[in-house]
């Protein structure tokens, strides 16, 4: 009985001790978000275990200025744990671009010129004890 109350006591000083600070929870970020403005989604992939939607992949284009961008999101299973996270981009013709390391909540933006050329993009997440991972073909040509 006595832990209990404690629990109690120490949630609800928690609780007050943030309304004080006028916090609110973090909303958050869209790929169009990340990518920024001008920025179009035109596919994705989900990467997932065999029981939970671990995170998204999404490629991106800005017409105006012939631009591709791939972010990779957590998913509300995943988000806000520190998990190796990656999106990269290839146009056909180029090196690679990645971005690969810890994040809580996103990998990429990852930015290239493809206005003309097809590109082959994707990402990865790795949580528990495997690595998830999709690299599309050689697509959205032109």
């Amino acid at each position: 009985m006595r832990a209990s109350v404690r629990r109690t006591t120490v949630v609800a000083t928690a609780v007050a001790a943030l309304a004080a600070l006028n916090t609110t929870p973090a909303v958050a970020a869209t790929p169009g978000d990340i990518c920024g403005s001008g920025y179009v989604q035109i596919d994705s992939h989900t990467l997932r275990s065999a029981s939970a939607v671990l995170a998204r992949v999404h490629l991106l284009y800005n017409a105006s200025n012939g631009t591709n961008c791939v972010v990779t999101v957590h998913a509300p299973a995943t988000e806000g744990f520190a998990l190796p996270t990656g999106a990269w981009l290839t146009v056909k013709g180029s090196a690679t671009k990645k971005d690969q390391r810890t994040y809580s909540s996103y990998a990429g933006p990852v930015r290239a010129h493809a206005a003309g050329k097809c590109v082959t993009w994707g990402g990865m997440i790795e949580a528990g004890v495997g690595t998830y991972t999709y690299t599309s073909p050689w697509e959205h040509c032109g």
